[in-house]
């Protein structure tokens, strides 16, 4: 499935097929800018959860200030993708997998088959091109709106001063950080498009059977990307260098 579904994204975009810049347009407005909202307003809401919490540990050395510095390092590389991964799972993944599951049960998906057209070629390819573009899109937007939550509780509820807030995420952020939460994007990306996919094409010929692909490819990409990040952050950590 991830191999067939790259070799047709490939052939859509670089073959200028008719038909294709278009289906990747509606893909990516469906999977990508339907969640803007949400990943918006989760976005604050984890910024303002993660100062509280990191105030509140720091307070005992007389550091909340440096919430600040963490929540410029942390968001870009680890929570700003993973917000964005989660919410796209319980939005997209889902309605990835109960199209294709309903296709599937009532046979669209063998008549397809039966005409000689692939079904991971108009189907599966434009979405996990929508998918690749619209994660590291809206990871850069969860990355400001997590800092700007950050911003809130360090102004209005910690008494902290805006130019030094700034200053501390300023002076912990590296481009570093921001290119490995965006690698990770990717990753995750690739792993919810070809999961959700792979549950709804491979699900029972009846009705009921469209609701349990639906589960199954919550779960499953939910643990693919938290298994997913698990591993990168493995690799950065054992492997000297990596990291820093």
């Amino acid at each position: 499935m991830a191999f067939g579904a790259a070799y047709w994204l490939g052939w859509l975009l670089l073959g200028k097929r008719a038909g294709g810049s278009t289906a990747l347009a509606r893909e990516f407005d469906d999977l990508g800018v339907g969640a803007l909202r949400l990943i918006g307003g989760a976005s604050v809401l984890v910024g303002l959860i993660a100062t509280f919490q990191l105030a509140f540990q720091l307070q005992h050395y007389g550091a909340e200030s440096l919430s600040g510095r963490v929540i410029g390092w942390f968001a870009a590389r680890e929570i700003g993708p993973l917000v964005v991964a989660l919410i796209v799972v319980t939005r997209s993944a889902s309605a990835i997998a109960g199209e294709l599951a309903a296709m599937t049960a009532t046979a669209e998906i063998d008549a397809m088959r039966a005409m000689g057209i692939d079904p991971v070629k108009y189907l599966v390819a434009p979405k996990l091109g929508a998918l690749l573009v619209a994660l590291p899109a809206l990871t850069i937007v969860s990355d400001g709106l997590i800092t700007f939550g950050g911003w809130i509780a360090s102004t209005l509820f910690l008494r902290s001063d805006t130019l030094y807030y700034l200053g501390e995420v300023r002076s912990a952020f590296a481009l570093r950080d921001f290119g490995i939460g965006l690698g990770k994007s990717v990753l995750f990306a690739g792993v919810i498009a070809v999961v959700a996919a792979d549950e709804g094409l491979n699900t029972g010929r009846h009705v009921g059977a469209i609701g349990e692909a639906t589960s199954r490819a919550v779960v499953f990409c939910l643990l693919g990307v938290l298994a997913a990040d698990t591993f990168v952050n493995a690799v950065f950590y054992f492997i000297p260098g990596l990291a820093s």
